[in-house]
């Protein structure tokens, strides 16, 4: 392709993350749609399953919200052996390789290890540079994979290696970015801190007063018309390992048992497996609901939620995270229950003023959680109270919301292309 202009005009975004996924949807299709508006022509390269490819509706969803991004997807399964891996590994570096090529790109924005697998690839052969969207500390995340001293010495390599050969750098913590000076330096690269975003004009609070059925003739509307006269905790998302299931199962249990007046309700597609646990654990049949909320209906259900359950575990492989949930909680007025992940996730959960940030899982502290949550479900809402969260909100907005992380995309493209011209000059 010959000497590159550091000058970029068109894009190529990897993302081993399906857009037609709830998370990557709001993480990926909405920045690089509203990016595509301020003038970068992106390309979308994703890995998407069978299942999601199958559904024309979800296929179209994503297409009308890309706008103008053109989009390719590469059908992958998500469970299988090693060797399926290698082989959508495979598929995906050849197709981005194609896409480059054919398209002249000017740089490859690459989301998370495997993104940058493919970007490095890209270089070698096109020399297109990258920007490491970095997500995370995947090597930890991926004990199974890395769990023998051996395999984890050759992935932390693979990984130093991938940040030598980026041209910029994107992490969610400022933990994170301080790692990785730390470990590998960056010769001047720039790096931003854009944690994961919510777009604060669609979720937003509910109005001051009493609880209002909010959309009681649509999806859900039965469910929601019993919760007005509730304090709703909430669940949101899956069953998995990042979270402490037994000390939400405890807290729960303490704060229905605390107050009359409060309601559990779970937002999740595992409907069957969070019934089994509810009812394994022994909450009451009457104070909880399940229901499996479309993303696009996530903003409206959350305005009937006063508490979310945010209990992390806190180890090495969450220095690099930040829940989706946060941002979306701090957009809806949603008062974070808070434990673990990383420090940088609770300072913000006691820099906004919104919620309970937990020092410990102790009985202790559930038994305190769950008595100042009752105290609040008592009181009822008020004037201040509504204040409050509003004042969280704005707290929160210029860190947590789309527009914040566009911008701050945008700042760090033009950096990574005045730095290009400049190494280039002085070469």
């Amino acid at each position: 392709m010959g000497p590159h202009p550091w000058r970029f005009v068109k894009l190529l975004y990897v993302s081993f993350d399906g857009v037609l996924q709830p998370l990557a949807f709001s993480q990926v299709v909405r920045p690089i749609a509203a990016l595509a508006k301020r003038g970068f022509d992106y390309h979308l390269l994703s890995c998407e399953r069978p299942k999601d490819l199958a559904d024309p509706e979800k296929v179209r969803h994503v297409r009308e919200a890309l706008g103008d991004v053109r989009w390719t997807s590469v059908e992958v399964e998500v469970a299988g052996s090693g060797r399926r891996a290698a082989e959508s590994l495979g598929r995906t570096i050849a197709t981005a390789h194609a896409i480059a090529h054919r398209e002249n790109v000017d740089l490859v924005h690459a989301r998370a290890h495997q993104g940058a697998l493919v970007s490095r690839s890209v270089k070698a052969t096109l020399g297109v540079p990258y920007l490491f969207d970095v997500r995370g500390t995947w090597v930890e995340e991926r004990r199974d994979w890395f769990g023998r001293p051996a395999a984890y010495a050759a992935g932390k390599l693979v990984e130093r290696s991938l940040f030598a050969s980026a041209s910029g750098f994107v992490t969610l913590t400022q933990l994170l970015a301080n790692d990785l000076e730390a470990e590998c330096g960056r010769d001047g690269r720039p790096l931003r801190v854009i944690t994961t975003c919510a777009d604060f004009d669609r979720f937003s609070l509910r109005p001051a007063g009493p609880r209002a059925v909010s959309d009681a003739n649509g999806p859900g509307g039965d469910l929601k018309r019993r919760l007005v006269d509730r304090v709703v905790i909430g669940i949101v998302g899956a069953l998995n390992s990042s979270y402490n299931v037994g000390a939400t199962m405890g807290l729960a249990r303490r704060i229905l048992a605390a107050s009359p007046r409060t309601h559990l309700l779970v937002l999740s597609q595992q409907t069957d497996a969070y019934g089994e646990l509810l009812t394994r654990e022994g909450l009451p049949a009457d104070r909880w609901s399940v229901t499996a909320a479309p993303h696009h209906e996530m903003a409206d259900w959350l305005r009937n939620i006063d508490w979310g359950f945010l209990l992390l575990h806190e180890v090495a492989a969450k220095r690099g995270s930040m829940p989706t949930k946060l941002a979306e909680f701090f957009a809806s007025g949603v008062r974070p229950m808070a434990y673990g992940c990383n420090s940088e996730m609770m300072s913000w959960v006691r820099r906004t003023g919104s919620g309970l940030a937990l020092d410990s899982l102790d009985d202790d502290a559930l038994d305190d959680a769950a008595r100042r949550v009752a105290a609040h479900a008592e009181h009822g809402s008020s004037a201040d109270d509504h204040a409050s969260l509003a004042r969280a909100r704005e707290i929160a907005r210029p860190h947590f919301s789309n527009e914040a992380g566009v911008k701050s995309y945008e700042e760090l493209l033009r950096a990574i292309e005045a730095n290009g011209r400049s190494r280039r000059s002085r070469g």
